[in-house]
């Protein structure tokens, strides 16, 4: 049975207590990082592996990096970015060529499929920006991303 005297407390759109996790950071930037991948897959039209447009866009501006190089600019382990990259590859979205002198080693870039395919989801992306844009403003926005920065950097 639910005791509907509870006093004091914050709740949750659903109605549930949320008292202990309104201060929490990690907890609303976890929530935020919900909406923004579930509007963004939405807005793509297509299921989306969790990071897909960010490691598309990190190869697009640094072809022939390898794969660690790679998941350390988009924040993932190796053993995460695999995964993306092996679905990547099977979709022809991507070419992955040897390192020279490291034979674990392999060097990623994107294929013209691959180009374009990034260029639609940078489509989307746009529209998700202008629409937080819209909703907090530029100053904010800019805040928002310098605050998420620091977030990590502490971390």
């Amino acid at each position: 049975m639910v005791d509907d005297k509870i006093e004091g407390g914050k709740k949750s759109a659903s109605g549930m207590q949320m008292t202990a996790l309104e201060s929490v950071a990690g907890f609303h930037v976890r929530k935020a990082v919900l909406r923004a991948q579930s509007t963004f897959a939405t807005a793509a039209g297509k299921k989306l592996m969790a990071g897909q447009y960010s490691v598309m866009a990190i190869i697009n501006e640094n072809p022939g990096h390898t794969q660690s190089a790679i998941a350390e600019a988009a924040g993932l382990d190796r053993s995460s970015l695999v995964p993306i990259l092996n679905n990547f590859e099977k979709e022809g979205l991507i070419l992955r060529a040897p390192v020279k002198g490291d034979k674990r080693a392999y060097a990623v870039r994107l294929t013209k499929k691959g180009e374009r395919e990034l260029a639609m989801l940078e489509e989307k992306v746009r529209e998700i920006e202008a629409k937080v844009i819209a909703g907090l403003g530029a100053e904010d926005h800019r805040r928002l991303i310098e605050l998420l920065k620091r977030y990590h950097d502490i971390l």
